[in-house]
């Protein structure tokens, strides 16, 4: 076997994978796949804020519903 790709072929593949990552921010970048993201961590929070409300709305109706049922 070729002694040489053993020791250069991990090196190789390291500056490939890191070209294609490379290439992915770039694209992301002129794409605006990158733009606005805290917008859509805000909403995300939101809506799991609105959940968590109805969820502790609903176990409080739960729980003085069995109160009041015998």
């Amino acid at each position: 076997m070729m002694p040489e790709f053993e020791i250069t072929g991990p090196y190789v593949g390291a500056l490939m994978m890191s070209l294609g990552a490379l290439c992915l921010f770039i694209w992301g970048v002129f794409s605006g796949a990158l733009s606005n993201t805290d917008e859509a961590s805000k909403q995300f929070y939101e809506r799991e804020m609105e959940n968590e409300g109805r969820a502790h709305e609903q176990s409080r109706k739960h729980e003085s519903s069995r109160r009041t049922t015998p």
